[in-house]
């Protein structure tokens, strides 16, 4: 959960307790204290009882470090799902469930979670993770809600392209919302273009569609019903 969420939801006199689960879990995978005074935002706590956390690299390989080390997220357990309704073949390999998930695991225990393996974006051959760039961000008071998605670039392949809804009566400058990404991420991580949007797509689960928001910005690039969304675009650099 970003930071500025919990602050906005606290300020309200409502305690966040922070987890993370999947349906295929039964749901629950990982749970933080609510009583913790130390708590951070990003935590998503320790396992469940009976709940194993693996890192494994692109091709389901376990990482040989288990903790500080970011990798792609595979869980077992008596209330993970075995197969899918209608399917014969298991949705685990050798009974561990490929989430999707990117994550690390911290000294404690505590699960991390960094994005979805899906929304990585390849830029040059290099690997963007766009939920570190919406974290940062998203952090700023001015901003509502960012969204970080890849858009075509004849040269990279990918480009990343930064999505903002400003909070209400907000303003803030292209080089005010990627100056926090300057000294936090690689220097070709930094979005090559802001958007700024008066409501970002929603799925409904309540998180940003970014099926949709991707399709909205190609459609926009088109001359499709998307223009005006766009009609605030500057491009940097």
């Amino acid at each position: 959960m970003p930071h500025s969420l919990m602050r906005r939801i606290e300020a309200r006199g409502i305690a966040v307790q922070t987890t993370w689960g999947m349906t295929e879990l039964s749901p629950l995978g990982t749970s933080a204290a609510p009583d913790d005074p130390l708590r951070d935002p990003s935590l998503s706590g320790r396992p469940a009882i009976g709940i194993d956390l693996m890192l494994t690299d692109a091709d389901g390989q376990p990482l040989p470090e288990q903790r500080d080390v970011e990798g792609h997220l595979h869980v077992r357990g008596p209330t993970v799902v075995e197969r899918y309704f209608g399917e014969t073949e298991p949705a685990t390999r050798d009974g561990w469930f490929d989430t999707g998930d990117l994550a690390r695991i911290d000294a404690a225990g505590n699960l991390v979670i960094t994005g979805r393996a899906k929304d990585l974006i390849k830029s040059g051959g290099e690997w963007i993770n766009p939920q570190e760039i919406e974290s940062i961000v998203g952090g700023l008071p001015e901003v509502a809600l960012a969204a970080v998605v890849g858009q075509p670039h004849p040269k990279w392949g990918e480009r990343p392209v930064l999505v903002v809804e400003m909070s209400e009566g907000a303003e803030l400058s292209d080089e005010a919302l990627l100056a926090p990404l300057r000294d936090r991420v690689a220097s070709w991580w930094i979005p090559d273009e802001v958007v700024r949007m008066a409501r970002l797509p929603l799925a409904g689960t309540g998180k940003i569609d970014k099926l949709r928001l991707r399709a909205i910005l190609l459609d926009g690039e088109s001359g499709g019903g998307a223009t005006n969304a766009r009609d605030n675009k500057r491009v940097n650099g």
